[in-house]
C-alpha cells in the first residue's frame, strides 16, 4: 500500500483515495495527471473495490492507453489482462461486435478508416448525379461527421434539411449510410454513434454495460465532444462511480467537435461530484507559470486555480522583435546554437501555430546543420499543394519535365483523363518528343483533335509563363502562375479548414521566394528550383538521438522541453484572424498559448515578426497574448532594423481622424510595448468588418488624415472605395 501512496501530494493522494461518488479532478499542466490516474486505478484494485473486468478507463490515443496499462502492470507486479483501458473508439468497437446482432450487423464488420470513408463518399456524389465541386467529398465527409457527433442520424438530418445544398447534402449522408450497411461497414464516427444509440435505447443491453462497470475513469476530460460525453453518461451505473481528469485551460480542440462545457458543468450533471485541484506544478520554473497564469487569467470560461512551484525563479521569458518571418528564422536559430551550450537539441522545441511557419526554420535550422524532425507533420516541401506548385514551377523551367507534366496536366482539373495522358506519352515517345514539346504541335496531331479543346488551354498558361520568365521577378512570376491556374479556389473548394490551411501554406511559399530573390544576384527560376531540390533531398539525416523537434502547438500537448520556442506571436497568425472577433474561439486561442507556454521546463523564448507575406508583404501588430505578460518577467530583445513608414512625408499640423494616440494607448498596457503610429491602424492587408459590406481586407488606400479613401475587397461582396471618416469600420486583424 505504501508503494501506491509514496511521493503523492496531499491533493493528488485526495483524488486517488477518494473512491465513492463522482469525482472531478482539475489537473493543471505538469501537475502529475497522469501518475494520479494510474495510482488510483491500482489503488481501486488493490483494495479489491473492484474486479479488473469492472474498471473502464478511456482516454484518446493508443499510446496514452498503453502507457496507463504499464505504470498499473508495474504498481501491481504484472499485466491485468481483464481491465478495460483502451480508447474511446476501442472500447466501442469492441462493445459493438459483442452486441452486433442487435444492430443487424455481422461481429466480424469491417471499420472503414478516412481513406475508405472518403472514397465511398465520392462514389455516393457520383452515383446521385452531382458535382464534386459543387460538392467537395472532403467537405461532405466534415458535414456527415459533424452530424454523427452531435447525434443526428441520417433520418434526422433529412428532416431538419433546408434548400438545395443542405438537402443535397442529407441525401448524400443517407446513401452513405446506405452504403456502408451494404458493405457491413461503420466509420469511425459510427463506433461511438451506434454505441450511444445502443446503450440508450436498448434498455436491456444498456442495464447489463451499467451493471458491469463499477468504476469509470476518464482522462483529458477537457476534450470529450457531445457523443463521447453522451457514452459515458450512459455507461454510469446507480453508483455514479466516475471520475474525470482534465484541464479547462488545456481545452484547443474546439474546432473538432471537443466541448469546454463538458468538464465546466460537470457538477452541474454531478451535483453530488468532489472536486480536487492539482495545482503544484512539477515541471516549469515561476516565472514561466507566472507568464502563462497571466495570460490564461484573461479568459472567462475557465475554474479559478493558480499553479505554483517549488522552483522559484527561473530565466525570464525573452522576447525576439524581428523584421520578417526570416529574420525570425535566423534569430531562433542563432539562440538554439547558444541554448545548446546547457541543453541537448533532443530537449528543445520550435513550437508553431500552422504548419506553414515551418518553411523558414527548415531551410535555417538545415543551413546551420542542425538536426531536427518534425512531428506530426511532413516537411514542408513534401506537402501535395507544394510539390504541385513546384511541378508547375520545374515545367515553365525544363519543357523536358515528364514526371511534373504528368502530375500537373489534369490539377487543377480540366477533363484530361488517364487515357488522354497514356495516349499523349506514347505519341511523344513514338516521335521522340517530351509530353510537353508534343502537345506544342497540337494542331498536327489529329490522334488528339477531339481533346484540343481541354489540352490547349493548359499549354497557354504554361507558355505565357515561359514568355514571363525571361524578364519578371521569380515571386511575381509565381503569383501570377497561382492566378492564372486558379491554384486556391481548388485547394479552398476541399475543405474550409483543411483548404486554408494549403493556402498558407502556398503563401509560406511565395514568401520564401521573395526572401530568395532579394539576398541573390541570380535569383533565376532555374537557381531557385535548385537550391529547393537539394533542401529535400537533404531529410534524411544519420539517425542519431539529438534532433531538435519542431511541431504546431496542437501537436505539443502532453509533451515537455527544457527550451521552447514560441513563434509567430503576432495578430492574425497567433491568434487567427478568424479568432480575433469570435470570443469562444479566442478563448481557444489563449488556451493554445498557455498549452504551448507550459511545455516548457526552464526557458522560454517568444519570437514576433513586423511583416508576414500574404501575397504581398503585409505588416503585422505584435499578438495580445505578448502584451498580457507582465513586463518584469520578459527580457525584450530587439532585432528590427527595417523602418516601414516614413512619417516625415506626412504635413506637419494634419490632425487624424483617429482616435487621439490609439495606438500609443495600446502600447502603454502592461506587457511589452512596441511603437506605433495612428496611420498604421487604416493599411493596406489590415483585416476590418463594415456594419453593411461585412468582412474584406484594405487592399489600397489614398490620401490621408480627413480624406482618407480605402479601397476595401469584402467577402461575398467585392471591391469597394469607401471615406474612411464615415465607413464605421472595424479593425479585426
Amino acid at each position: 500500500m505504501s508503494r501506491l501512496l509514496k511521493d503523492l501530494n496531499p491533493d493528488q493522494l485526495e483524488a486517488v483515495t477518494a473512491t465513492s461518488g463522482p469525482l472531478l479532478v482539475i489537473a493543471g499542466a505538469g501537475s502529475g495527471k497522469t501518475r494520479v490516474l494510474t495510482r488510483r486505478l491500482a489503488y481501486i484494485l488493490h483494495e479489491r473495490k473492484a474486479e479488473p473486468y469492472q474498471i473502464l478507463a478511456v482516454t484518446f490515443t493508443n499510446k496514452a492507453a498503453g502507457e496507463m496499462r504499464e505504470r498499473v502492470a508495474g504498481l501491481l507486479g504484472g499485466e491485468i489482462p481483464a481491465m478495460n483501458v483502451s480508447t474511446f473508439h476501442s472500447f466501442c468497437a469492441r462493445l459493438l461486435r459483442r452486441e452486433a446482432e442487435a444492430l443487424s450487423y455481422d461481429s466480424q464488420y469491417t471499420i472503414f478508416d478516412a481513406a475508405d470513408s472518403l472514397t465511398l463518399v465520392k462514389n455516393c456524389i457520383k452515383d446521385l448525379g452531382l458535382s464534386n465541386s459543387q460538392f467537395a467529398p472532403k467537405a461532405q465527409l466534415r458535414k456527415i461527421s459533424n452530424a454523427k457527433n452531435k447525434l443526428i442520424s441520417a433520418e434526422a438530418f433529412a428532416q431538419a434539411a433546408t434548400g438545395y445544398f443542405e438537402s443535397a447534402t442529407a441525401n448524400i449522408y443517407s446513401a452513405y449510410q446506405k452504403r456502408l450497411k451494404e458493405c457491413d461497414a461503420m466509420d469511425f464516427d459510427d463506433l461511438l454513434f451506434n454505441s450511444v444509440m445502443l446503450l440508450k435505447h436498448n434498455e436491456q443491453i444498456g442495464q447489463k454495460y451499467r451493471d458491469r462497470f463499477k468504476y469509470i475513469l476518464v482522462d483529458e476530460f477537457q476534450d470529450t465532444n457531445r457523443v463521447q460525453y453522451v457514452l459515458l453518461k450512459a455507461l454510469v451505473g446507480e453508483h455514479h462511480n466516475i471520475c474525470v481528469v482534465g484541464d479547462e485551460d488545456q481545452s484547443i480542440y474546439g474546432w473538432r467537435g471537443a466541448d469546454i462545457r463538458n468538464i465546466l458543468d460537470f457538477e452541474k450533471d454531478y451535483p453530488e461530484a468532489r472536486t480536487i485541484k492539482l495545482e503544484q506544478n512539477y515541471r516549469s520554473t515561476k516565472v514561466i507559470l507566472d507568464a502563462a497564469g497571466a495570460v490564461i487569467a484573461n479568459n472567462d470560461a475557465r475554474k479559478d486555480k493558480t499553479l505554483w512551484t517549488d522552483r522559484d525563479g527561473g530565466e525570464k521569458l525573452m522576447l525576439m522583435l524581428v523584421d520578417s518571418a526570416e529574420e525570425e528564422a535566423t534569430a531562433v536559430v542563432r539562440q538554439i546554437n547558444a541554448d545548446r551550450a546547457e541543453a541537448n537539441l533532443k530537449d528543445m522545441a520550435i513550437l508553431y501555430r500552422t504548419n506553414a511557419q515551418s518553411r523558414a526554420f527548415e531551410e535555417h535550422l538545415r543551413r546551420a546543420n542542425i538536426p531536427y524532425q518534425i512531428v506530426g507533420g511532413i516537411s514542408f516541401y513534401q506537402r501535395k499543394e507544394i510539390k504541385d506548385l513546384m511541378a508547375y514551377l520545374k515545367l515553365i523551367a525544363n519543357v523536358k519535365d515528364d514526371i511534373s507534366f504528368q502530375r500537373i496536366v489534369n490539377y487543377p482539373k480540366r477533363g484530361i483523363g488517364a487515357k488522354t495522358i497514356a495516349d499523349i506519352h506514347s505519341l511523344a515517345q513514338s516521335r521522340g518528343l517530351s509530353a510537353y514539346n508534343l502537345l506544342l504541335k497540337l494542331h498536327e496531331l489529329p490522334e488528339l483533335a477531339s481533346r484540343r479543346n481541354r489540352l490547349q488551354p493548359f499549354v497557354d498558361i504554361i507558355e505565357r509563363m515561359r514568355e514571363k520568365k525571361q524578364t519578371m521577378p521569380i515571386d511575381l512570376l509565381t503569383a501570377d502562375l497561382i492566378e492564372e491556374t486558379r491554384l486556391l479556389d481548388d485547394l479552398r473548394q476541399e475543405d474550409p479548414i483543411i483548404g486554408q490551411t494549403k493556402v498558407e501554406n502556398v503563401e509560406a511559399f511565395l514568401e520564401g521566394m521573395a526572401e530568395y530573390a532579394r539576398h541573390n544576384g541570380e535569383a533565376t527560376l532555374e537557381n531557385y528550383l535548385a537550391e529547393i531540390s537539394l533542401f529535400a533531398d537533404i531529410d534524411n539525416y544519420k539517425e542519431i538521438e539529438d534532433k531538435l523537434t519542431m511541431m504546431t502547438l496542437h501537436t505539443a500537448k502532453g509533451l515537455e522541453y527544457e527550451v521552447v520556442y514560441l513563434v509567430g506571436l503576432e495578430e492574425g497568425l497567433f491568434p487567427l484572424a478568424r479568432a480575433i472577433d469570435n470570443a469562444m474561439e479566442l478563448e481557444e486561442e489563449r488556451r493554445l498559448f498557455y498549452v504551448g507556454a507550459t511545455r516548457a521546463k526552464t526557458r522560454l523564448r517568444l519570437a514576433s515578426a513586423t511583416t508576414r507575406h500574404r501575397f504581398g508583404e503585409v505588416e503585422s501588430i505584435p499578438s495580445r497574448f505578448i502584451k498580457e505578460i507582465p513586463d518584469e518577467l520578459t527580457e525584450r530583445v530587439d532585432l528590427r532594423t527595417r523602418r516601414h513608414y516614413d512619417y516625415s512625408s506626412k504635413p506637419s499640423g494634419q490632425p487624424s481622424f483617429f482616435s487621439q494616440g490609439l495606438a500609443k494607448k495600446e502600447s502603454a498596457q502592461s506587457g511589452v510595448h512596441y511603437d506605433f503610429e495612428e496611420e498604421e491602424i487604416m493599411r493596406v492587408g489590415r483585416v476590418v468588418n463594415h456594419p453593411s459590406f461585412g468582412r474584406g481586407k484594405i487592399v489600397r488606400t489614398e490620401g490621408y488624415g480627413e480624406s482618407l479613401v480605402v479601397e476595401i475587397m469584402f467577402t461575398g461582396v467585392g471591391l469597394k472605395k469607401i471615406m474612411a471618416k464615415y465607413a464605421k469600420l472595424k479593425i479585426i486583424g
